[in-house]
């Protein structure tokens, strides 16, 4: 009798629709969703006077993949969270911990208004977001 497990299962990739798309349909949306989140943190620097270098990476998890910003000042190098993508659905969540994201999403990688709740320290507080629908 072979053992399941959840670990060895393939993952299952769903838009904001809940369709299932191919893995590549993901990585399409995360990746531009990153080079925008990029592009945001860039002009908030250049803005600001910042002279280091900040850098978001991807690192990949089973469910989630955690969005990272390194900032460089000369020779050190810090690292923060940025927020973390939900693999299954697409949705954008804020950070909780170094290796959790918090539970309510701030939008979502399939859709057109995704850098809406999104700085350039980390997606907005929920306080933010009901405050813009009058809640």
């Amino acid at each position: 009798m072979v053992a399941h497990s959840p670990y060895n299962t393939p993952m299952t990739y769903l838009n904001h629709l809940l369709e299932k798309v191919p893995e590549t349909h993901y990585l399409h949306y995360r990746d531009t969703f990153i080079g925008e989140i990029q592009s945001l943190v860039d002009e908030y620097r250049e803005k600001n006077g910042f002279d280091w270098e900040l850098n978001i990476v991807i690192n990949k998890g089973r469910r989630y993949d955690k969005i990272v910003k390194e900032e460089t000042l000369r020779y050190r190098t810090s690292t923060s969270v940025y927020g973390f993508i939900d693999k299954t659905n697409g949705n954008i969540l804020k950070a909780a911990t170094w290796k959790a994201p918090a539970k309510h999403p701030r939008g979502n990688i399939y859709e057109d208004d995704r850098m809406q709740f999104m700085g350039p320290y980390g997606p907005y507080y929920m306080d933010s977001i009901k405050s813009h629908y009058g809640a």
